[in-house]
This record gives structure tokens, C-alpha cells and sequence, in this order.
């Protein structure tokens, strides 16, 4: 069996991380796999973990894909699945053109769509006619095969397969983590920390507020707890970038340095041990969204970070028993001193989290995926 991937592959870019980890750990359980790539864009690229082959052949801009049909005609794998989010391949027609041709040479097509919207919406044409003509289309939950039934795919073509988590993620001892980022080293401080692209849509200026309010209030004891937002601004776009200028100078205004701090670089995947072992928990925002999952919740969840994570539907699974939930700054202000005060509760956290994580390994949502291949090619196991 060959899988073919039609994906973005080696940026930074969250459907790439997420169909090189799908990838290896399909590879690991002796399936073929390639990717039929997007060309690059400007986005930067970073290290792949699987060293599969991949073919830079289309280019979401572009009036056609016949680069992606041309591949399949000559590499024939045995399927092909997508990795489909509207930011890469948002040309209708193109799409729209590109499956009878490839349902006339007989290769079965797969869809993960990695955002569902709910109807209406401008998007219908994904939902109706590209999504009515695959063969299964892959639910990371359960919330987003309802929103796909009620947009009337069938529901025995959709298949609930959750995103997959980072396997053998151990974390620096704390106290030589902190000594490695040059953080404080007393034992008696808490470090919360969020990391991923500073972006109004991760809402750290939430955060930011909700700290700078508890110390303004005498709530929060600023000698033993240090907030740090680490990454970089989301895409080098001006709009985050003048973003994250604006918490600097919130944080300078209010004289904050010596307990909120900001690393404005991209944190790459070998120091992620380091700071998740420097931490005592995480703090993930994110506005309303339509029905998606976070590659970066499943990566906390990965080193077992307990969370204070806000309501949205793309951190649906930091549900309540692995991360305190927050939908106001009352309820985020009250989080974040619970989580300081309560090492007892980081702990059953902590250990939640990597139940999880185990359960939704990268290597079971892989063998999740290779008996679908298997069952829409009618090969027995």
C-alpha cells in the first residue's frame, strides 16, 4: 500500500507538522508514504521528522492543480487523502475539476477537513459538492462529524479519528531547565508560560491583563511568579507584529518586566523539553473558532502541562478534566491563581494529560488511519 499526501510539507505551518508526524508514524507501521506538496510560498521552512518523498507540485494560488493529478498518474498510489484547510486550497473550481479526474483512474480520495464550518456558510461549496464526492472524509471529534452530517455528507463516510499527540516527550529536569533559559532559579517560583505565534487570535493580551490585574489588586505576589510568552509573531505579518509591540509597551508601561516577559522568536520542536520542564502550566487562548482541533493543545497535553485554557471549540479536547476552562477575565484572573496555589491539582493535571496523550498517540491515530485505507481498498488485514 502507498499513501499519497496532498499537503503542505516542511513550513511552518500547522497542516504540515501535522501530516509529517501522520506520516512517520504511518512509515513506522510499514505503509508507503509521499507527499504531493504545495510549492513554497514565503512561509519558512523547518526540519521534517520522516524522510518520506514529496513532490512540490501545486500551488493554492493558481487557476488549476493539474500538477497534483499529473503525480498521481505517475506515482499511482494506492490512496490519496487531503489535508484540507481553506488557507491552502481555496480555488473552488480547481478543486472541483481535479476529482472526476482523479475518481476516473480509480484512486480513492480521502478528505480531513481541518476546519468545519456550521451552516450557512460562504464556504458550502467544500461541504456540499467536493466532500458529497470522496470517499471518506476523517472527524477529529465528534462535534465536527455532526457539523459534516448536517451538511449533508453521509454519515457512514465519516470516520472520527482524533488528532494525533507527540509520542516520548520527557521534559529537562525544572531546575536545570530554568538554569538553560536563564530564568530565575528559585524553587519557590511559578512559571506560566505560552508558546506559538503572538497573534490577537491567541489572545496573550488576555493574559497580560488578567496578571496585570491581580497584581494591581495585591492578588497575585509578583516575587514568586513569572509569566513568559514565547514565539514568534504569527507569520511575520505586520498587523501581529505591531501586536506584539503593543503588549511590550503595555508591559513597559506598567513596569511589569520583572514578572511578565516576552521571547519574540520562533521556539523550534528540540527546546520544547526545555521550556515545558522549566513551567509549572500553560496558558492557551484562543477566540471563538468553527469546529477544529490544535495541534499545539495535543503537544501540552504530549509533556504533560496542566492548562488554563480559554472555551473554544479548537481546544475542545483540553476539556475540563485537563485544563481549567475560562470563557470571561473573571473566570481567567480566578484560574490562574487557582493553578499558582494548587500544586495538588497540577499533578492530577498533569497526569490526565498524559493519559490522553498516550490514548491519542500519533501511533494509534496511525493505525486508526492505515484500517480505513485498508477497509476503502477492500484489503484484509
Amino acid at each position: 500500500m502507498k499513501v499519497a499526501f496532498v499537503s503542505r510539507w516542511g513550513v511552518q505551518c500547522g497542516i504540515a507538522t501535522y501530516t509529517d508526524q501522520l506520516a512517520l508514524s504511518i512509515e513506522k507501521q510499514k505503509v508507503t508514504c509521499e507527499c504531493f506538496a504545495e510549492r513554497l510560498i514565503g512561509i519558512r521552512e523547518i526540519p521534517v521528522q520522516s524522510d518520506l518523498k514529496f513532490f512540490r507540485c501545486w500551488d493554492g494560488r493558481q487557476p488549476n492543480y493539474e500538477g497534483i493529478f499529473r503525480k498521481l498518474q505517475k506515482q499511482k498510489p494506492s490512496v490519496v487523502h487531503f489535508q484540507h484547510e481553506f488557507g491552502l486550497m481555496d480555488n473552488p473550481g480547481a478543486l472541483l475539476e481535479l476529482l472526476p479526474k482523479i475518481r476516473a483512474i480509480k484512486i480513492p480520495v480521502i478528505f480531513t477537513p481541518h476546519t468545519v464550518m456550521s451552516k450557512p456558510s460562504p464556504k458550502n461549496w467544500f461541504f456540499m459538492n467536493v466532500l458529497s464526492q470522496v470517499d471518506a472524509v476523517v472527524a477529529h471529534n465528534a462535534n465536527m462529524k455532526k457539523a459534516l452530517i448536517d451538511w449533508g455528507v453521509k454519515a457512514g463516510k465519516v470516520l472520527v479519528i482524533p488528532h494525533g499527540t507527540p509520542e516520548d516527550c520527557g521534559i529537562e529536569d525544572r531546575e536545570n531547565a530554568r538554569k538553560k533559559l536563564f530564568l530565575p532559579e528559585d524553587p519557590g517560583l511559578i512559571i506560566a508560560i505560552s508558546l506559538g505565534f503572538i497573534s490577537p487570535g491567541k489572545m496573550q493580551h488576555e493574559a497580560v491583563d488578567a496578571i496585570l490585574g491581580l497584581a494591581q489588586e495585591g492578588l497575585l505576589d509578583t516575587s514568586k511568579f513569572l509569566y513568559i510568552i514565547a514565539g514568534s509573531p504569527g507569520q511575520n505579518d505586520q498587523h501581529n507584529i505591531e501586536y506584539c509591540r503593543a503588549l511590550h509597551k503595555k508591559i513597559d508601561e506598567t513596569r511589569a518586566w520583572n514578572y511578565i516577559r516576552i521571547v519574540p522568536r520562533f521556539i523550534d520542536r528540540v527546546d520544547l523539553p526545555l521550556w515545558y520542564g522549566a513551567a509549572d502550566f500553560v496558558i492557551t487562548g484562543s477566540h471563538q473558532t468553527f469546529f477544529s482541533v490544535s495541534g499545539r493543545s495535543h503537544q501540552e497535553m504530549a509533556f504533560g502541562m496542566p492548562s488554563v485554557s480559554s472555551d473554544a471549540r479548537l481546544l475542545s479536547d483540553l476539556d475540563e478534566r485537563r485544563s481549567l476552562k475560562y470563557d470571561s477575565m473573571f473566570q481567567l484572573r480566578g484560574h490562574i491563581l487557582t493553578m499558582i496555589r494548587d500544586p495538588q491539582l497540577r499533578h492530577s493535571m498533569q497526569r490526565r494529560c498524559l493519559d490522553f496523550a498516550q490514548e491519542t498517540s500519533w501511533t494509534n491515530v496511525a493505525k486508526k488511519h492505515i484500517e480505513m485505507y485498508k477497509k476503502i481498498k477492500g484489503i484484509e488485514n
